[in-house]
């Protein structure tokens, strides 16, 4: 196996992961808006508003479960990004140097995400949907919590 095949492997296994993480961060979304209108749907079928509160717990879990994997992902396209760096070089004949720094695999660089990075994916600019598609969740909770307090 030449060292151009190796590289190829490896940009190919971490593609497949970058994709199964957003598969993963699309289910996570998906339960999300289930999980949190059954709430509101029990709630008001019950006549007990303050259920919908329970969201309010909900929505920073669900939100925690996706943003592990987006810095697992981040991680895998940080990765993706050198191999394709070390592919230029190689294809521009400048091979010299195309190991050195390599580790095969981005599993070496994966870390359980601490709350510290979890927060840099949260505040990150680019990450703005995450943030607003969960803090729209939490907006139709207390909505519906102020609308089943007056209903009921």
């Amino acid at each position: 196996m030449q060292l151009i095949d190796i590289l190829k492997e490896d940009y190919d296994g971490t593609l497949a992961f970058i994709d199964k993480c957003d598969q993963h961060m699309f289910a996570i979304k998906n339960w999300a808006l289930v999980t949190t209108s059954a709430v509101i749907a029990f709630a008001i079928s019950k006549g007990q508003h303050t259920i919908v509160l329970v969201n309010l717990i909900l929505i920073p879990a669900f939100a925690y479960l996706e943003l592990i994997y987006k810095s697992f992902q981040d991680t895998a396209v940080e990765h993706t990004t050198d191999i394709s760096e070390r592919i230029d070089k190689y294809l521009t004949g400048n091979a010299s140097e195309l190991l050195s720094g390599y580790k095969h695999g981005f599993g070496r660089r994966l870390l359980y995400p601490s709350l510290s990075q979890v927060r840099k994916v949260w505040v990150n600019k680019y990450r703005r949907h995450i943030r607003n598609f969960y803090g729209v969740i939490a907006l139709f909770s207390v909505g519906a919590f102020y609308v089943g307090r007056y209903l009921f």
